[in-house]
């Protein structure tokens, strides 16, 4: 019995974590199908993977006779469920552990006195801190291989919102190497042509251009967290069934900053050079509905103040009402998804 409990919890997790349907090995269809109607499973992905029945000996073991897709569905819930074993739970440990050392080297690097020992070749740091982040990379590189090649679909790879997060997160690292390799070929070029000498600038300006863009997505690695948590993977599940009240908050926000905005402009704009546009007046308007309020742009007629007045009284009225309801809206949702 406890079995059968253990296998029924780890396929429900991965609906939690996944989405998709994984049905537990050694166990008969109908029972499963009677363990989905029990939790209130609703897949939208079919299972891929063959349900292999054996018999059960009495301490809990199972002859599955699944070949390659057994050993290839073993594979992917050690990488996604990391109660599947010990193995599984020292993994995602240290999965938690690079991405915390990914971070900190990105936050790091901007620092102007550690930035050196990141970008200078001549450092003596350079070299270890290098390997460090190449030896990060490359298991990202390889529980992200795993997971394509047990993953039931190959398609429905792409869909999965955190396999583009790992793709778009390890990016950065890959097209540096190859920047810098070519960026070597040019400056031979440089030495060799100086007719060619612009034309090789020009095109090193424009990898800096999109090693820039690239390093950007470097930040997306701590989203990797939200893999490892339940509690976040509920709380983008609340935030997506709540997204028509979060629609209705934006809306909201975006009909009275345009229109306060417009009109402190035309209020202002004459006798203050701080309104010197309508998108100038919305951005005071944002920061004033929201009660936030930088004070770097401020009403000095008249008119100007009276209608600030009037957006400082709305902006309480307009965070009010809305927010009660996305804060029901969730507690509900929230409620219903933890009961599943």
């Amino acid at each position: 019995k406890q079995w059968y409990q253990r296998r029924v919890r780890e396929s429900v997790m991965l609906y939690y974590q996944t989405g998709e349907e994984y049905p537990p090995l050694g166990i008969d269809e109908d029972l499963w199908e009677n363990e989905k109607e029990f939790y209130r499973l609703e897949f939208t992905v079919a299972k891929d993977y063959a349900i292999s029945i054996g018999d059960s000996d009495s301490d809990g073991s199972c002859d599955c006779r699944g070949g390659f897709n057994a050993k290839r569905k073993a594979v992917h819930d050690f990488l996604q469920n990391p109660r599947s074993s010990k193995i599984a739970t020292v993994w995602h440990t240290i999965d938690i552990i690079f991405i915390c050392v990914s971070i900190a080297f990105l936050i790091m690097e901007t620092d102007p006195n550690l930035n050196v020992h990141f970008t200078s070749k001549t450092d003596q740091y350079y070299n270890i801190i290098y390997g460090i982040n190449s030896f990060v990379i490359a298991f990202f590189t390889l529980d992200l291989i795993l997971r394509l090649a047990t993953w039931p679909r190959f398609f429905s790879f792409f869909t999965n919102i955190f396999n583009v997060l790992d793709i778009l997160s390890i990016l950065p690292f890959y097209v540096g190497l190859i920047a810098d390799m070519t960026a070597q070929d040019d400056n031979l070029e440089i030495q060799l042509s100086a007719d060619g000498h612009e034309v090789a600038l020009d095109t090193m300006s424009k990898r800096y251009v999109v090693l820039r863009v690239c390093r950007i997505f470097r930040i997306i690695r701590i989203f990797k967290f939200v893999r490892h948590s339940q509690d976040l993977i509920l709380i983008v599940r609340v935030v997506i069934h709540a997204k028509k009240e979060l629609g209705l908050l934006v809306i909201l926000l975006g009909i009275f900053t345009v229109t306060f905005g417009s009109i402190m402009y035309y209020v202002e704009h004459e006798v203050n050079d701080q309104f010197n546009s309508i998108m100038q007046g919305c951005w005071w308007s944002i920061v004033t509905i929201t009660t936030v309020g930088y004070g770097e742009v401020v009403p000095m007629t008249p008119g100007g103040k009276f209608v600030g007045s009037v957006v400082l009284t709305l902006g309480i009225v307009f965070l009010a009402l809305p927010m009660t309801i996305i804060v029901s809206k969730f507690s509900s949702v929230y409620e219903k998804e933890k009961d599943k």
